[in-house]
């Protein structure tokens, strides 16, 4: 009976922690005693539905989230868990995300308001969970309210301006609020690149030789006192006239300084995806997904432990305490003479939410050197950024010393510089040191002599298009977006085909710059830069609780709404104006053709539709092979997987077959066929059982001589590198 009682008291006195991610409990879990109970919700488990607009606009804009399809058994899950319990933790991750999850556990919970409690981990480690659990806080709604402003405004715009889309050009498109203007910024700077016209200018570098016989090199600098290039032939014949090779020119400056060269803060979220972006070439999708494993935990020797702070703040601050640890590792690693004389102190920016730390290692004595074998490639170069980025915060100056000297002749004047390090510094980790020309002491007023000289022809360039890095930073600048959005908005570009990366730059597609215009013209104060800024600035006023959430949305919406009847009413004008119609004519009914969108690309389309219903490939690639069925030319077309070859002469004869690649099968030297997939695409042989995301090349391994593939812009063996196991390849 005693027992039965002992197991009915344990059963009613288990606590309950509901985390996001089942990664991040089986952390927490490993940190506590059995008393506790660790559930996850998977992410989100309500929603606005896909299908109508879930918002009450004639009910103070009222959202109606619905249970997330495929949710329900894990809610039953957390409501069985939860029943019996005494003290319910909701402990999604720290932000308006998390605190929305949080909240919508506690609608579905309905439980008394005293058992459940709001835990807020930003980082997982065992001190740092355990102090959030004794000192716990209730859920804040005006974080809830923000999210909640955020949602009903981008379910606005978008539920309302992509319908104008898909009636003008093609179904499945979208607009949103702020994806709209991330692809403004890019569609400006391609349609500037377009229209830009280059003009040409000249630069000169010339050898000098001091009467010491010490040589450098010097830059044309200034032309009749004015720093510029040279302008045009005329210029440029008349400087060639005037210098010539002998001509003695006069120091008119000389001096030496000594710069110093301070490290960056810790990282935020925009600055640790730019910096990802450009070290080691991933997107900010990746970075997201790997900063978050870190964040969740790791498995090590000791246990699971979360090995970096959370990954999603705007703010450089970091906690005292944790500051003097990192001093005394410092000293300890590197010396005093590395150590910056004082704690350092970054300033946030203005509008910044300080709730959370900068992203930093947890714990420093978890170097990325130590815990290399524990962690996978991706995460290492991750957590290597980051740590380094930690540790070089409170290291002392670089030190440098700079040499910079003029020389004149005829009104012309060359610059030589050269910069030395003299202390490392910080740069000792970073590994970001200067060093360039050499330029020997002179005194002012010495002769020097040029013993050559080259001109080289240039030409201006227009601004380079976006990287993923430079996007970001240009969002963040101008208070576009937070955090946990930059990755988001950046992906759905690419998602919804308006934007590509070529060589890691971003370049509007045509169907991107043909939504631009459509779009832009007609909600320019909607998707305008300034006006996307003042949104995110209210969104804070909520989260500040100095504002209420309907009365932003309010404000947004009626001009919104007497703008989106405007425009409803042009949508066929609108329609016929974008349409272009080419020569030909239907050959069904003789109307004109016009480009159309589709699925799979443009087409061309009777003008006529939906009466006459004719269409047509409107770009037909050519293939040198022949059909083997009915011997007329196979084209190569567009389709759900990528291009294949399909019969020119559909629709009486249908055969059609994958897309070869021009390299054969690395271990078998079969025929590689290409598959588009949502991850890219992949290179399947038809003769054996390989596979892989890196295409083939014609190159053979000089060791194993198996066939080479190309990763990240280097040929590798995919034998050697262990990508594949040679043995599951053989020739079937």
């Amino acid at each position: 009976m005693k027992k039965k009682v002992r197991k009915e008291r344990k059963k009613i006195n288990k606590k309950i922690i509901i985390v996001e991610s089942p990664t991040k409990g089986k952390t927490i879990k490993g940190f506590l005693d059995p008393d506790y109970t660790l559930v996850s919700s998977r992410g989100h488990i309500k929603d606005l539905p896909k299908s109508t607009l879930g918002v009450d606009v004639e009910n103070n804009f009222q959202p109606r989230y619905i249970k997330i399809r495929g949710k329900a058994s894990i809610i039953r899950e957390i409501k069985k868990a939860c029943k019996n319990s005494l003290e319910i933790f909701l402990a999604p991750d720290p932000d308006r995300e998390g605190e929305v999850i949080a909240q919508h556990l506690a609608e579905e919970l309905d439980a008394n308001g005293a058992r459940i409690k709001r835990a807020l981990f930003y980082e997982i480690t065992p001190e740092h969970v355990k102090k959030a659990l004794a000192n716990t806080t209730v859920i804040n709604q005006n974080l809830v309210n923000a999210h909640k402003a955020r949602r009903v405004l981008d379910r606005i715009v978008g539920y309302y301006t992509s319908p104008i889309l898909w009636k003008i050009i093609k179904g499945g498109l979208s607009a949103g609020r702020v994806q709209s203007v991330a692809l403004r910024l890019v569609s400006e700077r391609e349609k500037e690149i377009t229209s830009f016209k280059p003009i040409p200018y000249w630069i000169a570098e010339a050898d000098f030789t001091t009467e010491r016989n010490e040589k450098f090199l010097g830059k044309l600098w200034r032309i009749d006192g004015e720093a510029r290039k040279i302008a045009d032939k005329k210029e440029l014949e008349r400087i060639k006239t005037t210098l010539k090779k002998g001509t003695t020119f006069k120091v008119t400056s000389f001096r030496v300084t000594h710069p110093s060269r301070l490290p960056p803060p810790p990282f935020i979220t925009s600055t640790l995806q730019q910096e990802a972006s450009k070290h080691v070439r991933f997107s900010a999708k990746k970075t997201m997904y790997i900063a978050q494993s870190l964040y969740e935990g790791i498995r090590l020797p000791q246990g699971r432990i979360g090995l970096i702070t959370y990954m999603r703040t705007d703010s450089i601050r970091v906690n005292t305490k944790t500051l003097e640890r990192l001093r005394n590792y410092i000293v300890g690693k590197y010396g005093e003479e590395y150590l910056n004389k004082i704690i350092r102190i970054f300033k946030d920016r203005k509008n910044v939410q300080g709730g959370h730390e900068a992203i930093r290692p947890t714990k420093l004595e978890f170097e990325p050197d130590k815990i290399r074998q524990h962690l996978t490639d991706d995460q290492y170069k991750i957590y290597k950024l980051i740590f380094d980025r930690f540790i070089a915060s409170q290291m002392s100056p670089a030190k440098y010393r700079q040499k910079e000297t003029v020389v004149s002749f005829g009104g012309v004047d060359f610059k030589a510089e050269e910069m030395k390090q003299t202390f490392p510094g910080f740069q000792i980790v970073s590994g970001d040191s200067i060093a360039r020309g050499a330029v020997p002491d002179m005194k002012v007023g010495e002769d020097v002599e040029m013993t050559d000289i080259e001109f080289t022809e240039k030409k201006t360039e227009p601004s380079a298009r976006y990287t993923e890095a430079s996007l970001i930073k240009k969002l963040e600048e101008n208070g576009i977006g937070r955090p946990s959005t930059y990755a988001h908005i950046l992906q759905t570009l690419f998602d919804r085909g308006y934007t590509i990366k070529e060589k890691s730059k971003i370049q509007a597609t045509e169907l991107g710059l043909q939504v631009y215009d459509v779009i832009i013209p007609r909600f320019s104060n909607i998707f305008e830069v300034s006006f996307t800024a003042k949104m995110e600035k209210e969104l804070d006023r909520i989260e500040a609780g100095t504002k209420l959430w309907q009365d932003v949305i309010r404000e947004f919406y009626d001009p919104f709404v007497i703008n989106l009847n405007k425009i409803k009413e042009e949508v066929d004008k609108i329609k016929e104006s974008i349409s272009q119609k080419v020569e030909k004519k239907c050959p069904k009914c003789g109307r004109s053709l016009v480009i159309k969108w589709g699925r799979y690309g443009k087409f061309l389309a009777c003008s006529g539709f939906p009466e006459c219903k004719y269409s047509e490939s409107l770009e037909i690639e050519k293939s040198e092979r022949k059909c083997p069925e009915c011997g007329k030319h196979l084209t190569i077309r567009h389709g759900k997987f990528g291009k294949f070859l399909a019969c020119s002469g559909y629709p009486d004869c249908r055969y059609t077959e994958n897309l070869a690649h021009d390299a054969p099968c690395p271990m078998c030297h079969g025929n590689v066929i290409i598959i588009k997939t949502r991850r890219g695409n992949v290179y399947k042989c038809k003769q054996c059982d390989f596979s892989t995301f890196y295409p083939p090349t014609k190159d053979r391994c000089p060791q194993c001589e198996h066939g080479m593939v190309m990763k990240r812009g280097k040929k590798v063996c995919p034998v050697c590198t262990g990508l594949i196991k040679k043995k599951k390849h053989a020739k079937k």
